[in-house]
């Protein structure tokens, strides 16, 4: 009997070391797997979560705007926006390899297509293959494509009644519920943070008078919004609806672009220091505790994205071993 007993030990505690070797394993795999890239003033670059192993992935362009990865086809799309004419979306593989070019404003122009577009922002919908993008000059609002530029529409959206500037939006920044079929923006002709449906339908103001706003992002689990404020210095939040706004952080440098990891519980943000006009990508809890510094002395930061597939939240599973291992000793 007593043999027995030793035997089941044994082949519990096999058990576990090899759980915790393969945890481990995982998240070493995902921590080296998951990336931040942003754009700066003439390339492209990323770097782990933590802001080691820092790479150029792609050099010598003008004026990267915002950026978008799409994980599931491993791409990544930006837009150049270097003045009113050449306002372009480019996509390669997460490498930098295999560059498209999938927008040209320049061709519309040579076209005398009647309806030019300006990209200013992109937003990409895996499930449809669609990308959408703002309009920064008139005619202003949203447009969209097939992921690879061909089939581009309009959406037409009328504000409501009393909108300063009429039925036009400019987005600044798109974020996409696909479940919920809507598009959150930043509408800086209206002076608000809106939302619509995918149709361009239901215009609402979430988040009225907010002046110099620029990143935006969504916590689609919790139903919760992330926004910027550059004038006040400000990391802001409120529900997906608008309600229990919350300031997170403040006395910030020129916050722009923000972006969430949800795996981690973690936010990402753009700081620019006003005096040198050099930037840093910090990080904290999405409550805005515990704020670190992760990347600095960057050349005008305008988008940064995150690619956390591969990512493990370990701590149930460390709780999950460690009660493991204490029942496997009391036995």
């Amino acid at each position: 009997m007593k043999n027995q007993v030793l035997t089941q030990k044994r082949i519990v505690f096999i058990s576990v070391v090899i759980l915790l070797t393969t945890i481990v394993q995982g998240i070493c795999y995902g921590q080296g797997r998951a990336k931040i890239y942003w754009t700066e003033t003439d390339k492209i670059r990323r770097a782990n979560l933590d802001g080691s192993n820092v790479e150029d992935i792609l050099t010598v362009l003008k004026w990267p705007r915002d950026i978008a990865l799409d994980l599931h086809n491993r791409k990544m799309y930006w837009v150049n926006k270097f003045n009113f004419d050449t306002s372009k979306i480019y996509r390669s593989n997460l490498d930098g390899s295999n560059i498209e070019v999938i927008f040209n404003r320049e061709a519309q122009i040579a076209e005398q297509n009647k309806r030019l577009h300006s990209p200013g922002c992109i937003a990409i919908d895996t499930n449809a293959d669609k990308i959408y993008w703002g309009n920064w000059i008139g005619p202003w609002g949203i447009s969209r494509a097939n992921n690879d530029g061909s089939n581009i529409e309009d959406i037409i959206i009328k504000p409501v009644d009393g909108a300063v500037f009429g039925p036009r939006v400019d987005a600044e920044k798109i974020q996409l519920d696909v479940k919920a079929g809507k598009m959150y923006f930043l509408d800086s002709l209206n002076d608000n943070i809106a939302h619509v449906n995918f149709d361009g339908s239901n215009y609402e103001e979430l988040v009225l008078s907010i002046i110099d706003h620029v990143g935006l992002a969504l916590d689609l689990h919790n139903r919760d919004m992330y926004w910027t404020h550059i004038s006040l210095g400000q990391i802001r939040r409120t529900s997906l609806g608008g309600d229990n706004k919350e300031t997170l952080l403040e006395e910030l440098s020129y916050p722009s672009d923000i972006a969430l990891d949800l795996h981690s519980r973690k936010m990402y943000w753009v700081e620019r220091d006003t005096q040198n006009r050099k930037g840093k990508i910090r990080r904290a809890n999405l409550d805005g505790s515990n704020v670190t510094d992760i990347l600095t002395g960057l050349n005008y930061v305008a988008g940064i994205a995150l690619d956390t597939e591969g990512v493990y939240d370990v701590s149930p599973d460390i709780d999950k071993l460690t009660t493991t291992w204490a029942n496997v000793k009391s036995q």
